[in-house]
């Protein structure tokens, strides 16, 4: 574990210089890929931790849609202007991966797994669709962003 903190914290201080995708005003879609952004880091961190297969299942079913999530956020900071906006996409995931290890980190691997088994459970039934419409539900439900006038 301390292996992995030190890595990210690396990591961490390398994408400090990402501009952050919530920094602007948010379209709807760029919104629900930012939350399936999100997701995706959370999980990715959570499974890791826990040594749950989790994440790569989730990957291979989702495979398409968290391409199509990324492509949106890609295009979201071309439009706000970022001169390498994939490199910006890179950045601020690494950054979300770093905040949540780094929150995770402070708990004991046994209580995280605990509190976190719900997640992981949620996270092994989506797939296709049912990932779509649970991430739509969240970007509504955690509307955490300003949002654009269209």
């Amino acid at each position: 574990m301390l292996k992995i903190t030190s890595i990210l914290s690396l990591l961490l201080c390398l994408g400090m210089g990402a501009t952050a995708a919530t920094q602007d005003c948010l379209r709807p879609a760029e919104a629900e890929a930012e939350q399936a952004i999100r997701f995706q880091t959370e999980l990715m961190v959570v499974s890791e931790t826990c040594h749950e297969q989790t994440y790569p299942q989730f990957l291979h079913r989702n495979r398409a849609t968290l391409a199509d999530y990324q492509r949106r956020m890609i295009e979201r900071y071309r439009r706000a202007g970022a001169p390498r906006p994939k490199a910006s996409l890179d950045t601020y995931m690494t950054r979300l991966a770093n905040e949540t290890a780094l929150r995770v980190s402070n708990e004991p691997v046994d209580a995280l797994c605990h509190e976190q088994a719900e997640f992981l459970a949620t996270a092994k039934a989506l797939d296709g669709k049912k990932f779509r419409r649970y991430i739509a539900k969240q970007a509504v439900e955690r509307d955490e962003h300003r949002r654009c006038k269209e």
